[in-house]
């Protein structure tokens, strides 16, 4: 069960949070700025690159390097092989017969959730297991949640002796392979299996700084694709004239094409996803800085709903327009011929939404003016 406690708290409190929050919403703002004006360089790079890689690729044997393709960019296809064995010393168990291995770690641990309201906070505290370390130092209620510190965690190891036919393979090139076949170790003393999982500690009822793991591998023999620098005999990155970066794995049999395409794709994920957080953030920078109105008006009960849905409106307004003007100005920068019709399109998306706003704010407000209907006599 979860741990709840609820604070109440005073309108001098809400207050003083606002003021807090109004001197943080300007830096979200700029730092979101910054993040999404490094975003459009750092796609248009991606897509300048890869184009430039497509066009610079030598196909290679498996059978090893030729010295005529030093410094150049190949692709090689063959199995992955190793006869060493990969082993854990933090768990304590090893594995033969995988070209490589990932060990995924968790620790369970106590993890803070927090909901504000109008006169309170609820603070709640869930037994989670995470990959990550929690710092409870930062919890609002330390006392009876404190996390240990986490022993290990999530890595990968590779086979001495991994190669992929001729080529030699290291970490660099094998930790871009995204591995799906699950191991089973064998557990060593204090662990306990369960399912795909070695426990250090009861699987049913694990306690506050109790550890897990599951491993992923690659056997040896499993047929891998690789796009990347012949250099010193081996496989490293291969730099592009802009200064991105190609270095491709994938198990399987995959045109240079292919891994190129799923690269664009990755990027392009990349791209909208920090988009939305830029987005995100600027949301927040003004909301939070318009919430001492929200504050002030939580001292009237009936004005504090209504100034914050306003407030969040507002933000909404602001905050979509100035994302895509932003984008819009990288663009230009960056991409001149598409930023004059992303401008257009911000013009008319922050005429539409304040439009929207204005009669939605409208509409609330002649609500919570409107007096109580009468009721008929019975």
């Amino acid at each position: 069960m979860p741990d709840v406690i609820t604070e109440k708290r005073g309108g001098l409190s809400r207050l003083s949070n606002s003021l807090v929050a109004l001197v943080l919403g300007p830096v979200l703002i700029v730092g979101a700025i910054a993040l999404l004006w490094w975003n459009e360089g750092r796609a248009v790079q991606a897509t300048l690159g890869l184009n430039e890689a497509a066009s610079q690729v030598v196909e290679a044997d498996a059978s090893g390097p030729s010295p005529g393709n030093a410094g150049k960019l190949v692709h090689v296809i063959g199995p992955a092989t190793a006869s060493d064995g990969i082993d854990d010393p933090a768990v304590g168990t090893s594995f033969t017969g995988q070209v490589t291995v990932a060990r995924i770690a968790e620790m369970y641990q106590w993890d803070e959730d927090s909901d504000d309201n109008d006169n309170t906070t609820t603070y709640t505290y869930n037994r989670v297991w995470s990959d990550r370390a929690i710092d409870s130092s930062g919890f609002h209620y330390p006392d009876g949640h404190q996390n240990p510190d986490m022993p290990f965690f999530s890595t990968r190891a590779s086979a001495p002796d991994a190669r992929l036919g001729g080529w030699p393979l290291d970490d660099g090139t094998l930790d871009r392979i995204d591995l799906a076949q699950d191991l089973k170790a064998t557990p060593p003393p204090g662990w306990k299996p369960s399912d795909n999982y070695l426990y250090r500690g009861d699987p049913g009822t694990p306690k506050i700084g109790d550890m897990r793991v599951r491993y992923q591998g690659l056997p040896s023999g499993t047929t891998i694709s690789v796009l990347a620098q012949q250099s010193s005999g081996g496989f490293a990155a291969y730099t592009a004239s802009n200064g991105y970066s190609v270095e491709l794995a994938a198990i399987g049999n995959h045109t240079a094409a292919d891994l190129i395409q799923h690269q664009r794709q990755v990027e392009a994920l990349t791209t909208w996803i920090l988009r939305g957080v830029g987005w995100l953030l600027i949301f927040a920078g003004f909301a939070a800085f318009m919430a001492p109105l929200s504050a002030i008006a939580s001292f009237v009960p009936i004005l504090g709903g209504l100034v914050r849905g306003a407030v969040g409106g507002f933000a909404f307004v602001l905050s979509v327009p100035v994302t895509v003007v932003v984008i819009a100005l990288a663009w230009i920068f960056y991409r001149p011929l598409l930023g004059g019709g992303l401008l257009l399109v911000a013009a008319l998306l922050a005429g539409g939404l304040w439009l929207w706003h204005h009669r939605r704010t409208a509409a609330r407000v002649a609500t919570a003016a409107a007096p109580p209907a009468e009721q008929a006599p019975a």
